[in-house]
């Protein structure tokens, strides 16, 4: 078996990288302006434990991505649909994110800079899922 090849080594840690800092920005931009928020009707508790499993996967998605691309074994078939598989993952994370961003964008004022870094966050998503996805497509031929 042949081990990746370095670029797609390094678009896996660049996804894993990506993906720790949508974490980071979710915990730090995001759960705190929701939590304050008291409108009718909104349910800042259910959108939090949203969060924070959106919040859980994308570091366990992480953690995932940079130890095949670390690791010296080579990208068996396992491997490497998973790596597809949790591509799709990060891709519907990414896309739940959004949806939450244009949510809050209705919001108002108080919620402009949550709503922004959401989209940020999901654009961040879906590029870390596409080079998750192509990293695994482009691997080198077994032989």
């Amino acid at each position: 078996m042949t081990a990746f090849s370095p670029v797609s080594r390094r678009m896996l840690v660049i996804s894993g990288a990506l993906l720790v800092a949508v974490a980071i920005t979710l915990m730090s931009g995001v759960i705190g302006p929701v939590t304050e928020e008291f409108r009718r009707g909104a349910t800042p508790d259910i959108a939090v434990k949203a969060f924070w499993v959106n919040i859980g996967l994308s570091l366990l998605l992480a953690v995932f991505v940079v130890v095949v691309a670390t690791s010296s074994v080579g990208p068996r078939w396992i491997s490497v649909s998973l790596l597809i598989l949790s591509g799709l993952v990060v891709l519907v994370l990414g896309l739940a994110l959004a949806d939450a961003g244009e949510a809050y964008r209705s919001h108002g004022p108080q919620m402009a800079t949550a709503s922004t870094l959401l989209f940020v966050c999901a654009v961040a998503d879906i590029f870390a899922a596409g080079l998750t996805v192509t990293a695994a497509v482009l691997r080198p031929p077994t032989s």
